[in-house]
């Protein structure tokens, strides 16, 4: 998982240029997706369902699930087959890191938002796009990119909650529509021996040794251990034990945490899971360091950001989803997480992949909204609705997968 950004945040407003879009849109079809994120095909289903809700009183917004890196791009492959052009919200940390990456996401029509709180610019924006009809919303609800294809984490409200307060502003003349989408990647060759030398890599550079035998699962169990002590170790943290390894990585992030906590003087709510912790402590964190008044903390700040994106990195793995079904995607995408977790960047791919994009029946928001006219319980219901339908989509897809990723099992 990639590190957050702590630069003070800056909204960057869409900047539409249509024959520029189009052009980006071919490159993104015949270069990027197939050459650097190595999707080299792509099934799209159900967009027939969509075809009701392309006149003037609908508007859509479209929630998909985030398994990698190469979702914004296969989206708009999607999106470009059924002849939508969309727009895109993305966390603000992405403008930030190449020039050209935010000239051409601008010129796409991207806008960003600041995922650390509040973002009333970024929600103007999203209403104004929604309302003028003419580009649909993508928002990506998990927030993150997590590199666990078969498991949708829990999606954050802010989607729902910006559909919902649209489809009240715009009815009853306009009706407001969300997409769940599901969105799957699956190995076309065996890719063990590229991500198997990932893994000496990663083993070398924390010191695994010999860890774990030969076996490639219990391999990357021991590799993934010896990261985790090592980064414990050189917080002057001690590392939990035992054979339980969902357990061992709970206790691990909220060994973390507590320290954290302790230093930042927040207090760890009953109600709060791991990761909701993490995001408490990286609002705390990002304020501190945007406050000129504690310019004294900035120091202890960047620590603190560190310690922040360890524990989020630990409590991001489940500790039991390779084992629970090895097959080669799962393994090696974890091999890829924990690559990127080490190192703090993304990895190529390990081979060619294919992309499954599965648009799933339209949620009428407006209806929900009105049968629910408390926004809270409103916006949760959405959130549930949509949540629920992609992981039921990923499981799907899974099921009818007929290519190596989904067939091969790593022992």
């Amino acid at each position: 998982m990639l590190d957050f950004s702590d630069k003070p945040y800056r909204f960057f407003p869409p900047r539409r240029f249509a024959p520029a879009a189009w052009l980006l849109t071919q490159l993104n079809r015949w270069a990027r997706l197939p050459r650097t994120k190595r999707v080299v095909s792509l099934d799209v289903t159900g967009g027939g369902r969509l075809d009701p809700l392309r006149g003037p009183a609908h508007r859509v917004i479209f929630l998909p699930n985030h398994p990698s890196h190469a979702d914004p791009e296969i989206m708009l492959e999607a999106l470009r087959r059924v002849g939508i052009a969309p727009r895109f919200m993305a966390a603000y940390d992405i403008f930030l890191r190449a020039l050209h990456h935010r000239w051409a996401m601008q010129l796409m029509g991207a806008f960003s938002v600041d995922r650390e709180g509040s973002d009333p610019r970024a929600m103007r924006e999203a209403g104004k796009t929604i309302a003028a009809g003419r580009y649909p919303l993508v928002l990506f609800p998990e927030g993150n990119v997590y590199l666990q294809n078969d498991v949708v984490t829990p999606f954050h409200d802010g989607a729902a909650f910006v559909a919902l307060k649209a489809a009240k502003e715009l009815a009853p003349a306009v009706r407001v529509w969300a997409v769940p989408v599901s969105i799957k990647l699956t190995h076309l060759a065996d890719a063990r021996p590229e991500a198997q030398a990932k893994l000496d890599e990663v083993a070398r550079a924390v010191e695994a040794g010999q860890e774990g035998g030969p076996g490639a699962l219990e391999r990357l169990r021991a590799v993934g251990l010896a990261a985790l002590r090592r980064n414990l170790k050189h917080r002057g943290l001690p590392a939990p034990e035992g054979a339980d390894l969902p357990a061992v990585i709970r206790a691990a992030a909220g060994t973390v945490l507590d320290d954290l906590e302790r230093k930042l003087g927040v207090e760890a709510r009953p109600k709060d899971d791991l990761l909701e912790r993490v995001r408490r402590a990286r609002r705390t964190i990002h304020q501190i360091r945007l406050d000129e008044a504690r310019a004294a903390d900035a120091a202890a700040a960047v620590v603190w950001a560190d310690a922040a994106m360890l524990a989020f990195r630990i409590a991001s793995y489940g500790g039991d989803y390779v084992a629970r079904n090895p097959t080669l995607d799962r393994w090696a995408e974890t091999v890829e997480k924990l690559a990127e977790d080490v190192f703090g960047r993304p990895w190529a791919p390990f081979g060619p992949r294919h992309a499954f994009v599965a648009f799933h029946e339209p949620i009428d928001v407006t209806a929900a909204g009105e049968e629910a006219p408390k926004l809270r319980a409103a916006v949760a219901a959405c959130t549930e609705r949509v949540e629920g339908a992609a992981q039921a989509g990923v499981d799907a897809l899974n099921a009818e997968n007929p290519h190596p990723g989904g067939r091969i099992r790593v022992g």
